[in-house]
């Protein structure tokens, strides 16, 4: 009877997924890739705080991952280094003293002060785009408007 009413009910309740998958807007695209294929949805809502953000589809995320450009393969915490201020000065024109990047582990954290809110945003891209990257910390903060 369930699948009767499925696939022949006009109501929204009577035919769509439960429970809500939804994903963060700080979520990774191999964790959103996880979550679509572990449910096997198309599309899946984005919440902060408690409110929908956005909805990413499959489409979405593919071109997001054949975007990006990941010339870079860097190993050790000195040649990551290297790789991601390279890559904020060559592909943003981001250098220190404005912003600079150090690695432990693997892990870059990326410190100094930019004009926006999308340089501080892009520079942590630029860093996570850097293949060996295992994750970024972005203490960059924002030049004070007065």
């Amino acid at each position: 009877m369930a699948d009767y009413v499925k696939a022949r009910s006009w109501r929204v309740k009577d035919v769509m997924s439960t429970p809500v998958i939804s994903a963060a807007p700080t979520a990774t695209t191999s964790q959103l890739a996880e979550l679509l294929q572990a449910h096997d949805i198309k599309h899946l809502p984005v919440v902060e705080n408690g409110r929908l953000a956005g909805m990413i589809s499959r489409r979405d995320l593919m071109r997001a991952l054949l975007d990006v450009p990941r010339q870079c393969t860097a190993s050790g915490d000195e040649a990551l280094g290297i790789a991601v201020r390279s890559r904020l000065d060559a592909e943003l024109e981001i250098t220190p003293p404005m912003v600079n990047a150090t690695v432990s582990n693997g892990v870059v954290t990326l410190r100094g002060e930019v004009e926006t809110e999308l340089e501080r945003s892009a520079a942590r891209v630029a860093a996570e785009s850097v293949r060996g990257v295992g994750g970024v910390v972005n203490k960059i903060t924002l030049a004070s408007a007065w």
